[in-house]
């Protein structure tokens, strides 16, 4: 019994011993690990979203349950008609081919850097810097543009990703309330192949695995966009991927860009993710808008859709295929200026569709009213004829016969 009180003494001195000597995590070492997985989940340098968990994305990534998240579905009717909103101005998009471009598939889509001497030099309160494009698709069956128009899809999307000038890059910028401006346009099928689309899309090969990436001649990027960039939606949103920033001043073009059933294809089918699977619908659903007020450049006339040509048929749901914003998450005055003017001028306008019922309405009325007016007109003139054939009609009795 003492040799073993003996043992039990020592082995409590030795336990104490290393607990005095081994180290404790210290609050500093906590707080750095914190800090270091805060940067992590801002800059989105980690992989651990997919597309198919996108109800999930908002546990590691608070911003993805904002009210100020994109995409949202473009209500062409409830779309503020805002002539005074500046037209969108480009500088330094025709780039030489002695300038060398980094495309790279990075596990999530197609992305293609830009130098910063590309430039929206107006449409903005800022001028903001190219930083990247990139592109959104889905399957044959599956369209996947991420913004939808009056509930309907697009067979994909290009984003054209700008920081504001005034921030030292795209890092920086993306947090703040000021910081991004994207142009995203929507991409259908045409009847032949596009050229200028050729220059990214004829380098898939070369990253069809994950992560990896090769270098492009330079080209005139702005022939990616749509010819006609004064017609345009604009609203406040955010990015459509984690760590969903609420921080983008969004342009959706209303003119579309076509590219062929092979290109798309190619798109499509390509590209791997993951375990070799392929890299296709990366595309986020719509976000509800709460309340925020979508722009328009320009007034739409004709059928609900507002878009200059229309989509593909989207066979796994069984609808048809179709197809940015004061920065942050307030307007300020010159915005609220430019949309009330656009609301007074909305309730004075009155849409085809509409004037389209109304005559319609009244043809209706004056055709019923004519066909009353002949029924009633054709029972008097038969109350006559019958009134008259009783008059003429002499009575004679039947002859008895003699008994």
């Amino acid at each position: 019994m003492k040799m073993q009180g003996k043992v039990l003494f020592v082995f409590l001195l030795q336990s104490l011993f290393l607990a005095k000597v081994s180290p404790e995590p210290s609050s500093e070492e906590d707080s750095s690990s914190e800090m270091h997985h805060e940067e992590q989940r801002k800059s989105g340098s980690h992989g651990h979203w997919k597309y198919d968990d996108q109800d999930k994305w908002s546990l590691d990534f608070k911003n993805c349950s904002g009210k100020s998240q994109s995409p949202i579905n473009i209500d062409t009717r409830a779309a503020i008609f805002t002539p005074a909103l500046p037209p969108i101005v480009l500088q330094g998009y025709d780039l030489s081919d002695e300038e060398k471009l980094t495309l790279q598939n990075n596990g999530h889509t197609l992305q293609l850097s830009l130098p910063d001497t590309m430039r929206i030099v107006r449409g903005f309160d800022s001028v903001f810097v190219a930083a990247q494009l990139h592109f959104h698709w889905g399957t044959v069956k599956v369209p996947g543009s991420e913004h939808t128009v009056d509930g309907l899809h697009f067979p994909a999307e290009i984003h054209v990703v700008h920081y504001n000038s005034k921030y030292d890059n795209l890092s920086e910028a993306a947090s703040k309330p000021d910081g991004l401006a994207v142009l995203g346009a929507f991409i259908e099928i045409g009847p032949q192949e596009n050229a200028n689309y050729d220059n990214v899309l004829s380098s898939l090969t070369d990253v069809s695995i994950e992560e990896s990436d090769t270098e492009i001649p330079g080209f005139n990027v702005r022939f990616l966009l749509p010819p006609n960039l004064d017609h345009f939606y604009r609203y406040n949103g955010s990015l459509t991927t984690p760590p969903c920033f609420q921080t983008v001043n969004w342009t959706i073009f209303n003119e579309t860009v076509k590219v062929s059933r092979k290109q798309l294809s190619e798109l499509e089918d390509t590209l791997k993710a993951g375990h070799d699977s392929v890299l296709s619908k990366n595309f986020r659903a719509p976000q509800l808008l709460y309340g925020r007020r979508v722009l328009s450049s320009f007034e739409a006339l004709g059928s609900p859709g507002g878009v200059s040509s229309g989509g593909t048929e989207d066979t796994s749901s069984g609808k048809s295929s179709k197809r940015g914003a004061r920065l942050g998450s307030g307007e300020d005055s010159s915005e609220k200026d430019l949309t009330d003017k656009g609301e007074e001028d909305a309730k004075f306008a009155l849409g085809l569709g509409e004037i389209l019922a109304i005559v319609f309405g009244v043809l209706f009325i004056v055709t019923l009213l004519s066909f009353i007016m002949y029924m009633v007109q054709q029972r008097k003139k038969n109350s006559r004829l019958r009134k008259d054939t009783r008059q003429n009609v002499i009575y004679t009795p039947t002859p008895k016969e003699g008994v």
